[in-house]
């Protein structure tokens, strides 16, 4: 892998590295983005550079916070979006890699629909904020260490961002419910 401008390639132990942790990174990159397609440009441009400056992040206390920030503000910055829109992908992520769900998963799947379909309603801080607090059961003060936020700013994103996925959830709920009968006004107690 070459990476370096004059020819040099990258040290052995960042090679190490990317190696154990491209799985993890993966899953969490699929969680933020929402599809495959989407979550390996997303680990591919923070890989690349995570390496040109592979040095630097060695030397940090925690090379995982390191990348799993540069990562997050890769995908918060959102340089490279797409021109069409978000698609829900059904990937999931295991430990030798991305698998397909099977088609016959039933209400399991329903379910998972419906919440990639509210996560991609969320703005990419709150978005990143869950999946890092859920998919990477981060506690606060490491999600604030990531997204250089203060502690109670992660709390307070967390809880808007879980209010408004419950608002966007209810019509969606809602539909489900028995259909009005035509013609008779419903009201309801205030």
């Amino acid at each position: 892998m070459r990476v370096f401008s004059r020819g040099a390639t990258a040290p052995e132990s960042a090679a190490r590295y990317v190696e154990g942790a491209l799985p993890r990174l993966m899953g969490a990159a699929l969680s933020l983005t929402g599809n495959r397609h989407d979550a390996e440009d997303l680990v591919q441009d923070t890989l690349a550079k995570v390496i040109v400056h592979w040095r630097r992040v060695e030397s940090a206390d925690s090379v995982d916070a390191y990348v799993r920030r540069a990562m997050v503000n890769t995908f918060i910055s959102g340089k490279r979006r797409r021109a069409s829109r978000e698609v829900v992908s059904h990937d999931l992520v295991t430990a030798d890699g991305l698998a397909r769900v099977q088609p016959d998963s039933g209400d399991a799947l329903a379910d998972r629909d419906q919440v990639w379909t509210l996560l991609s309603r969320l703005t990419r801080h709150q978005r990143a904020v869950l999946v890092l607090r859920y998919y990477d059961d981060l506690p606060d003060s490491a999600i604030a260490e990531a997204l250089d936020c203060s502690v109670v700013s992660v709390r307070v994103t967390a809880h808007r961002a879980m209010a408004a996925m419950r608002a966007m959830s209810s019509p969606l709920e809602d539909s489900d419910a028995c259909p009005e009968p035509t013609g008779v006004a419903v009201t309801t107690p205030r």
